[in-house]
């Protein structure tokens, strides 16, 4: 998964790059990138969320934020799930942890949560709208997923791949990211899963909330 491990430091955002799902064994594990970013994260308003939901119950659990069902019908099931925990991934101690599956006959899917940078005071859909204020993302295009603000984003845009990576806020201070990567259909394919996957975790917070 092409995913952002950031370290937030007081009046700074420090950004380490480290994860690239089309480079990966599994859709989440192998890095291509190691350097870090640092921009200044001062005066920049997070982006607002009216309706914040809660993922604290799901920290010890990733997995579980995707449904079996849905899970069935993109061809896994939970019994094939990789979690990443903080206490047993130095990625996962970095950003979060993390999930990832693979797909019979396609690619892999992944959902991380960015639980590090709101524990650290600067979280939110704004840590990457910073990063993309430094011209380090190719891909950004903003959507929404079930009324939530989310951004499909890329250091490279990789639709055409069969890849593509979508981060959603939750709060004002909380996102989390799935990717689907190795699609074979066509550059849609890929945001469709994510989209799928992000509204199917939305809704499970949702009834957790």
């Amino acid at each position: 998964m092409r995913d952002l491990v950031k370290r937030i430091v007081p009046m700074a955002l420090v950004v380490i790059l480290v994860i690239s799902c089309s480079a990966s064994d599994n859709g989440f594990a192998r890095s291509t990138e190691n350097k870090s970013i640092v921009v200044s994260s001062s005066n920049h308003p997070q982006r607002r969320v009216s309706e914040p939901l809660e993922i604290s119950p799901y920290l010890s659990r990733p997995c579980d934020l995707v449904s079996s069902q849905l899970l069935g019908k993109l061809g896994t099931s939970p019994d094939k799930s990789n979690p990443r925990l903080p206490q047993d991934d130095e990625v996962a101690a970095g950003v979060g942890p993390s999930c990832s599956w693979k797909i019979e006959g396609e690619g892999s899917i992944g959902i991380g949560i960015a639980s590090e940078n709101a524990r650290r005071g600067a979280g939110g859909l704004r840590a990457l709208e910073l990063l993309r204020e430094q011209g380090r993302f190719q891909l950004w295009e903003e959507s929404s997923v079930s009324a939530y603000p989310a951004v499909y984003f890329g250091v490279r845009d990789a639709r055409t791949e069969g890849d593509c990576d979508l981060a959603v806020g939750i709060a004002d201070d909380m996102t989390f990211s799935v990717a689907a990567v190795g699609f074979s259909s066509g550059d849609q394919q890929a945001c469709d899963v994510a989209d799928e996957i992000a509204a199917d975790v939305i809704d499970n917070l949702r009834k957790g909330s």
